[in-house]
């Protein structure tokens, strides 16, 4: 069957929902035998123009966008763009992908009209870093997103933890799926290396990681309290902050850390490319996503490094305490309390018992519960059950 995906970014702009449709999106034509058609828009102005290309097997169709609001793309000619696609293309369902705004609410309106089944994966609930963003998230379900769930024939989001908590979700249960992110155990295979230690011309120190966007706009990470935290865990733990990932806040962070007198504990690392991520987890001693609010919807490194063998710490936000088992496979402590996350950090790295335990347990946990295999099945599933009921 055909399927049309639209989402707002995809590849080479990176994220964790691109990740997320970039794997399932592959295998459900490699395994499953869908054709896919992605529907992006363009992300660089330079590049602002309707083109089609080919990445990893997928047709991607990039439209283009008249302004950006914050990170959100917006053009008030996608809804007539997307009703021409979807009269040329002749998808059998129509996939859009939020919680960045505008095109998936087009895609739920444009597949009304064209009576074409329309499947919303809602990743996590909008929110907002700033007085701003915040309220553009309050206005956008009364003028949009309200709507978009209710023209949706299926949601899918990524665990029913975070849909039983959702305030928006909470409406819909009856019309909910279920698709968690995973991992490509092949990618990520429990093969430990001092990758990082050669790297970074470490000794004994201990090896913390952060990966994850450093924008502005991704002040949800929590990184801050995380650079905060390491004044207390230098206290009783020589170690140090590996901090992964590009972004137009950096310069903040290395403000903040050189506040807190821990400069040279500190390493930005920059952007990592795809081949080195297994070997940063697998050379790390203990991975942290500190989040701060709901729009961590899942927390996709947390199981990457789990199926390192890499015991992590996470905070009580969004779909964070799904991802992980809590005193199993890493820790989950209150968001934003810097000395509450130094006291984790310690006794993960302090108890050897603890840590040998959690190290066994990530990988047999992500084999069980999180791979692509298993999520792209789900999809294949919906996508034919909502196909045949609209026949």
């Amino acid at each position: 069957m055909k399927a049309m995906v639209v989402t707002p970014y995809f590849y080479p702009h990176m994220g964790g929902v691109q990740k997320y449709i970039y794997e399932i999106g592959t295998r459900l034509q490699r395994v499953f035998g869908h054709d896919l058609t992605i529907v992006s828009s363009n992300w660089h102005q330079e590049e602002n123009t309707t083109k089609t290309e080919q990445i990893g097997g997928l047709e991607v169709i990039r439209l283009p966008y008249q302004f950006k609001v914050s990170s959100t793309p917006v053009s008030l000619a996608w809804e007539r763009a997307l009703r021409e696609l979807i009269r040329s293309e002749r998808p059998d369902v129509v996939n859009g992908h939020m919680p960045v705004p505008f095109i998936a609410d087009v895609a739920a309106r444009a597949s009304s009209g064209m009576q074409v089944p329309y499947i919303l994966t809602y990743h996590n609930d909008l929110t907002g870093y700033d007085l701003l963003t915040r309220m553009f998230g309050q206005c956008y379900y009364p003028i949009l997103g309200s709507r978009t769930l209710h023209l949706s024939d299926t949601i899918i989001a990524t665990s029913d933890y975070y849909a039983g908590r959702s305030p928006h979700l909470r409406k819909h249960l009856p019309k909910l799926r279920y698709a968690a992110p995973g991992v490509d155990l092949d990618r990520f295979p429990e093969n430990r290396s001092d990758f990082l230690r050669r790297k970074y011309r470490l000794r004994d120190e201990r090896i913390l990681l952060y990966v994850g966007h450093l924008d502005r706009e991704s002040q949800h990470k929590g990184v801050q309290y995380l650079i905060r935290a390491m004044k207390t865990v230098r206290e009783s733990t020589d170690a140090k902050l590996i901090i992964a990932g590009r972004g137009n806040y950096i310069d903040h962070y290395r403000e903040v850390a050189a506040n807190e007198g821990v400069s040279g504990d500190v390493i930005f690392a920059g952007f990592i490319p795809e081949d080195e991520v297994p070997l940063y987890f697998n050379s790390t001693d203990l991975l942290v996503l500190p989040s701060c609010d709901r729009a961590e919807g899942f927390g996709m490194v947390l199981i990457e490094a789990q199926a390192c063998g890499t015991p992590v710490i996470g905070t009580d936000v969004g779909g964070i305490p799904f991802a992980i088992d809590d005193g199993v496979t890493g820790l989950i402590i209150p968001p934003r309390d810097a000395r509450g996350l130094a006291d984790a950090i310690v006794r993960v790295l302090g108890d050897p018992d603890l840590y040998r335990l959690m190290a066994q347990n990530g990988p047999r946990r992500v084999r069980n519960l999180f791979t692509w295999e298993k999520s792209a099945a789900v999809y294949n599933q919906i996508f034919r059950e909502v196909a045949r009921e609209r026949t």
